[in-house]
C-alpha cells in the first residue's frame, strides 16, 4: 500500500462568477478545474479531512448542479460515498469490496 488515502470524483455544475474564489478556497493537491465549470477530484496521500471543502463546493454550485466523491480508507478499508447538491452534501459508508468490484481486470 502505497498511500493511506485515495479520494477521486468529478463535481460539475458551479456558478461560473464563483468559480476563481472557489478554487483559491480549496486544496488544488485535491480539486483542480475542468472545463465547463466543473472540477475533478483527485488524490492519494496522508489522511485528510474532504469534508469541509465540500461544504464550500456545494456552496457554489448552481441550483441544476451535482457531484460524487469517493474516499477510500486503504488501511482500515472503507469507502465513504459522498453525493453532492446545491447547497448540501450526503455522505454513505459502502462496502469497498463491492463498489470496487467493477474496477478489476482480469
Amino acid at each position: 500500500m502505497k498511500f493511506p488515502l485515495r479520494i477521486f470524483g468529478h463535481i460539475q455544475g458551479i456558478i461560473p462568477n464563483r468559480l476563481p474564489q472557489l478554487l483559491h478556497q480549496l486544496n488544488p493537491e485535491v480539486f483542480t478545474p475542468h472545463k465547463n465549470n466543473a472540477l475533478d477530484v483527485e488524490y492519494e496521500g496522508r489522511y485528510l479531512d474532504v469534508e469541509p471543502e465540500l461544504d464550500i463546493v456545494v456552496e457554489a454550485l448552481a441550483p441544476d448542479g451535482e457531484g460524487h466523491v469517493d474516499a477510500i480508507d486503504h488501511e482500515n478499508w472503507t469507502l465513504r460515498r459522498y453525493t453532492l447538491q446545491s447547497g448540501s452534501w450526503t455522505c454513505r459508508e459502502v462496502d469497498p469490496d463491492g463498489a470496487l468490484e467493477r474496477y478489476h481486470h482480469e
